[in-house]
C-alpha cells in the first residue's frame, strides 16, 4: 500500500508542479489556486502513509526497537511535502473518513510527540494506554514553521532524525534560515495533564491514567521545559557497585539481607501482619565496566547521570546491576540475559532504584534515587536520575487511627535529612496504601513510632514520597 499512495503522491506533486509553471508563464499566478481535487488527493496519499508509519512506531516501541533513520526520513519528507503544497491543514475528517486526526499536520504533531515521550523507557501497559490517549493529547501542542515562543524542541524537516530538544551540543541551529525547521510548544500539553489528572482525582479515578498523566508530565517538565542545569563531566571507572531495581528488592537489600517478616513480625495481631514478604532473588550476572559521570563538586547536585558501556543492553535485562559507588564516579555491572529484544526494560521513567557496593560485608554506601530520563540511543547508553537520599532505613508502615482502610504493614524507607543536598526527612512507601495527614505508624523490629504524613512531595505508580511529622 505504501508504494501505490508513494505513486499517488509522485503524480499528484509533478501535476501541481506543472500548474504552477503554467500559470506563472502566463502571468495569472495571483488569479491561479491551483487544482483543488490534486491537493486534497495529494493530502490523503500522504495522510494514509503516514498513518502506516505511525502503525510502524507503535509496533517498534511495543517491542522495544529503535526506530529506523529511514522511516523518520519518510515521515519528515512527507510532512515538509505537505507544507510546501499546502496540503498539511486540508481538512480530510469528510473526504477520507478520518477519525485520530483531522489533518495531515495533526497526524505529523501525534507522532512527533509520541517520540517526544519516550515511550520505549516504559511499561508495555503504559505504551498502550499512551497510543489510546495521543490523539487528544496532541490537540495541545503548538506546532508552528515560524517560532512564535521561546521553545527549544524542533524536529529537522530535512533530515532523517526525530524531534529533538535544542542544546550547545545539536548539530544544526534550528532558527538558521539554511534549515526547514517545526517549532514544538509542549507547554500548554503539560498544563492539560495537570489538569485532566486533578479532574480524575475529583471524580475518584485516580488509578492507571491519572498515574500516567503524573509521570508523563513530571517528564516533559524535566526534559523539555525547566531540564536542570548540568556541569562539566570527568569520566573515570572505581570502585564496584550494584543497581537493584524494585521497591522489594532494595528493601531486601537495605534491611541487610533480612525478609520484610523477619524485620517487623513480633507478636502482630493479624489484622496488622504484611499480607506479602520480600525475598531474595538471586541471578547469575556478568560484569560490564561503564562509568556515572560527574565532576567532585557534584556532589552536591540532586540530578546526576549514569553512562553504560555500549555493550550493556539495558532493554534486554530483565533485572541489571551497577557497579562502581563512587563520589567521582561509578561503574555498572549487569547482568547478561538470554531473553529476546523484544524484553522490557528493567528501569523504566520514574524508576525507584538503590546504588551500592557488590558486596554486603563492608559498611553501605548507598544512593536511593528515582530514573527521570533514559536515552537508549545514544553510543552509551545513559540514565538522568534524581538521587532521593544517601541516609536509608528499612522499616514497617501501617495506617493508624480510625480509618476502614487496610491496617496491615507494607514496606517502607525513611530517608534521613541531608544538608548537602538541601532535603528534610521524608518516608517511601508504596502508592495507593496512604495519603497525606494519614496517622500511621512505623516499626523496626520492636519498636513502634507514631507518626503523621505531611506533604506529598513525589507520586509515580511505584512509589509515594512524603514529608514526616513525628506526634
Amino acid at each position: 500500500m505504501i508504494m501505490v499512495y508513494d505513486r499517488v503522491i509522485r503524480h499528484k506533486t509533478s501535476l501541481l508542479n506543472n500548474q504552477r509553471k503554467y500559470a506563472a508563464s502566463n502571468g495569472w499566478q495571483r488569479y491561479f489556486n491551483g487544482d483543488k481535487s490534486s491537493s486534497t488527493t495529494l493530502a490523503i496519499a500522504i495522510y494514509q502513509t503516514l498513518q502506516m508509519y505511525q502503525k510502524l512506531l507503535g509496533e517498534e516501541a511495543l517491542c522495544y526497537q529503535k526506530p529506523s533513520s529511514y522511516l523518520w526520513h519518510k515521515i519528515n519528507q512527507l510532512y515538509y511535502l505537505a507544507y510546501q503544497y499546502h496540503a498539511a491543514e486540508i481538512n480530510m475528517s469528510v473526504t477520507a473518513g478520518t477519525q485520530r486526526a483531522k489533518t495531515v499536520h495533526q497526524l505529523y504533531c501525534q507522532i512527533c510527540l509520541y517520540s517526544l515521550l519516550n515511550v520505549r523507557a516504559m511499561r508495555r501497559p503504559n505504551i498502550l494506554l499512551v497510543q489510546r490517549l495521543l490523539p487528544e493529547w496532541a490537540k495541545h501542542i503548538v506546532a508552528t514553521i515560524e517560532p512564535t515562543t521561546e521553545t527549544r524542541v524542533f524536529v529537522d524537516l530535512q533530515s532523517d532524525n526525530p524531534p529533538t530538544y535544542l542544546t550547545a551540543s545539536s548539530t544544526i541551529n534550528p532558527y538558521d534560515d539554511r534549515y526547514h525547521c517545526l517549532f514544538i510548544e509542549i507547554a500548554p500539553l503539560v498544563e492539560y495533564l495537570k489538569r485532566r489528572k486533578q479532574a480524575l482525582v475529583k471524580e475518584g479515578g485516580d488509578g492507571v491514567e491519572s498515574h500516567l498523566l503524573n509521570k508523563i508530565a513530571m517528564t516533559l517538565n524535566y526534559r523539555y521545559l525547566q531540564p536542570p542545569l548540568t556541569l562539566a563531566t570527568k569520566h573515570s571507572a572505581k570502585e564496584d557497585a550494584v543497581l537493584i531495581t524494585g521497591f522489594n528488592n532494595i528493601h531486601y537489600r537495605v534491611s541487610h539481607s533480612h525478609s520484610f517478616t523477619s524485620l517487623i513480625v513480633k507478636e502482630l495481631p493479624d489484622e496488622q501482619r504484611p499480607r506479602y514478604d520480600t525475598v531474595n532473588k538471586k541471578q547469575d550476572s556478568s560484569h560490564v565496566l561503564a562509568s556515572e559521570t560527574f565532576d567532585r563538586n557534584d556532589d552536591l547536585s540532586l540530578f546526576r547521570t549514569l553512562r553504560l558501556l555500549p555493550t550493556v543492553d539495558i532493554l534486554n535485562k530483565d533485572r541489571f546491576h551497577n557497579d562502581g559507588f563512587h563520589k567521582d564516579s561509578l561503574n555498572i555491572v549487569a547482568d547478561e540475559d538470554t531473553s529476546a529484544t523484544t524484553a522490557p526494560p528493567a528501569l523504566h521513567m520514574m524508576s525507584l532504584f538503590l546504588v551500592c557496593r557488590s558486596d554486603t560485608i563492608t559498611p553501605p554506601d548507598w544512593s536511593m534515587g528515582v530514573a527521570r530520563w533514559l536515552d537508549f540511543d545514544s553510543k552509551n547508553p545513559e540514565i538522568e536520575w534524581q538521587v532521593l537520599g544517601h541516609q536509608l532505613v528499612a522499616c514497617g508502615l501501617r495506617l493508624e487511627g480510625e480509618e476502614t482502610r487496610s491496617r496491615h504493614f507494607v514496606p517502607a524507607f525513611i530517608l534521613g535529612r541531608d544538608e548537602r543536598l538541601q532535603t528534610t526527612g521524608t518516608l517511601i512507601v508504596p502508592t495507593s496504601y496512604f495519603q497525606t495527614h494519614d496517622r500511621v505508624i512505623m516499626r523496626i523490629n520492636s519498636k513502634q513510632t507514631p507518626l503523621r504524613l505531611g506533604q506529598r512531595l513525589l507520586i509515580t505508580d511505584e512509589f509515594s514520597q512524603y514529608e514526616v511529622v513525628q506526634l
